[in-house]
């Protein structure tokens, strides 16, 4: 019975958030319905889902307005739209005029733009925006309006969209507990989310407020898979909430992409890979999302499978953004960097706020050796998504080539805020220490990235070595040295640092007067640079000598 009330619910939804023009979130909420598992047998339910926004109820002539209203948004005529509109009064037909009022002045923005990047790329805005904003907050402190969960998530997403997040936060809270089913809000409640402590927060308010009713709290745990992966959370429970979703939406794509997603951010791109494999064996048309599939293949340098995923994208849709990137990340796995930041281009000119386009663009310019460029790929990132930590990143990278090391310091710890399991950040902290000459702190980042690894790497034990022979802690050397020597005894493998490790023991043991153990070091040692080479038999020799006499 609660399957079948969800099932009502979802199908409600699409008819209602199609009515009120909001596409994506009826899209969503339509593929969830068709992904819902079967029923076992033929239910006979006389569920009642909530009866918000019934346009049965509403005077004929607004209903007719609407309906007008509805082909001219559809056609995007969205002046026409918000005009037909004027004089209508119900809660519905005023969310679809400021909407399209709001979209209206979007249109515009990116007229006068310019184009990404350009001159008055980021001196434009939404003129519209704050007109909408007033009347939202005017119409929100009357009775007739204060409880439309569509209203209120509007005037959330453009609060967040000025930085009131915090107000953003609690107006998309009060929209989600009206109205659980609209994923537009829960898309820009995600995105006003900034840590993991206020995601428990709201999470558990939520699990509280839906904690009868099945059908809401599905839409809790679908809202919490997606923050906790945005998050880069991949604990145990995750997991097993993911299969359980899995086994309620078997055949709902967004869930198999969310898992996808998570293991991808756990560095498990096997996993992930199979899993997006899965979803276009069972949805060949869908591209949302497979930026991302198109990310992993990069990562594992599979140049023909990627270039399959870029026909196929091209033959859906050349004209969707995720197909622009797919195709940038072709040419820049060929190294055609130029090519490639004029798909991202594209991508951008199609959806400005496609967080994936700006990340990867700042790092073909970083390619280019175009620091400048770079650095303000990195800035739109952030703006779009301050949670993505390869944005902060990648500035810390950029900074880095202008040997502006302070500046690259504070990018990189945001980076190990967001994401502070990721060795990668940790090394780049170590380096930007070490040429800060915070020493202490460069080891305390290094230990911090060598605990976080999954073997040890020996050029990071080494760096340690340096940095305690700076400090001159001569048992510190030794102990990382002695590590480093060890690991290649045990793992016969050969390297720069064991090269540079054994000439250091050889000399250390020469000076404490153990020459047969000096002997030992230098005596195996036949790899290496020719001066590292000569310096081992030179300590051979010495070593003999003194062990004969």
């Amino acid at each position: 019975m609660d399957v079948e009330e969800l099932r009502q619910n979802l199908r409600h939804s699409v008819n209602l958030l199609g009515a009120l023009n909001l596409t994506r979130a009826a899209k969503w909420a339509g593929e969830a319905l068709v992904g819902l598992r079967e029923p076992t047998e033929e239910v006979e339910t006389s569920v009642k889902h909530k009866q918000i926004h019934n346009f049965e109820t509403l005077p004929h002539r607004e209903s007719d307005c609407m309906m007008l209203a509805r082909g001219q948004f559809n056609s995007k005529e969205f002046s026409r739209c918000a005009y037909s509109l004027r004089k209508c009064q119900s809660p519905q037909a005023v969310f679809m005029r400021l909407h399209s009022t709001y979209i209206d002045g979007d249109r515009k923005r990116e007229e006068e733009s310019q184009g990404i990047l350009g001159a008055n790329d980021s001196k434009v805005t939404n003129a519209n925006a704050p007109h909408v904003l007033k009347e939202l907050s005017s119409l929100l402190e009357s009775p007739q309006y204060s409880d439309d969960p569509f209203l209120l998530y509007l005037y959330g997403a453009l609060l967040l969209k000025q930085k009131s997040t915090e107000l953003a936060t609690e107006t998309l809270i009060k929209s989600i507990k009206l109205y659980p089913f609209n994923w537009s809000s829960w898309s820009e409640l995600i995105t006003s989310i900034t840590g993991l402590d206020e995601a428990q927060l709201i999470l558990h308010d939520l699990e509280v407020h839906f904690a009868h009713d099945f059908s809401a709290l599905t839409m809790v745990r679908i809202g919490k898979i997606v923050i906790y992966q945005e998050l880069f959370q991949h604990f145990e429970q995750l997991f097993k909430d993911l299969q359980g979703l899995l086994e309620l939406f078997p055949n709902f794509a967004f869930i198999k992409t969310q898992s996808a997603l998570v293991s991808y951010h756990a560095l498990e791109y096997q996993q992930a890979e199979n899993t997006f494999d899965s979803v276009l064996q069972q949805d060949p048309y869908c591209l949302d999302d497979m930026d991302t599939y198109s990310n992993i293949l990069y990562v594992m340098d599979k140049k023909s499978k990627l270039s399959y995923l870029a026909q196929l994208a091209n033959e859906v849709d050349k004209f969707r953004p995720e197909t622009c990137c797919i195709i940038a990340n072709y040419y820049s796995l060929k190294c055609e960097h130029e090519k490639a930041i004029m798909y991202y281009r594209r991508a951008l000119a199609l959806n400005r706020n496609c967080l994936a386009a700006w990340t990867l663009m700042g790092h073909e310019f970083v390619e280019c050796k175009n620091s400048h460029a770079a650095i303000e790929s990195y800035r739109r990132a952030i703006d779009t998504n301050p949670k993505d930590f390869k944005a902060w990143y990648g500035l810390g990278q950029a900074y880095e080539v202008l040997d502006m090391h302070l500046y690259s310091l504070y990018y990189y710890q945001q980076a190990s805020i967001i994401k502070p399991h990721d060795r990668r950040i940790w090394i780049a902290l170590g380096q930007c220490f070490d040429k800060l000459k915070k020493v202490e702190d460069s080891i305390m980042a290094y230990k911090r990235a060598l605990s976080l690894s999954e073997y040890i790497d020996l050029s990071i034990v080494y760096k340690l070595a340096l940095l305690y022979q700076t400090l001159g802690q001569e048992a510190e050397v030794y102990a990382n040295m002695r590590t480093i020597y060890v690991e290649e005894v045990n793992t016969e493998h050969h390297s720069d640092e064991t090269a540079k490790a054994r000439i250091w023991l050889a000399r250390h043991e020469m000076k404490q007067g153990n020459y047969s153990e000096a002997y030992s070091y230098a005596v195996d040692l036949t790899y290496g640079t020719s001066q590292e080479i000569e310096d081992a038999r030179a300590i051979t020799r010495a070593a003999r000598n003194k062990m004969n006499n």
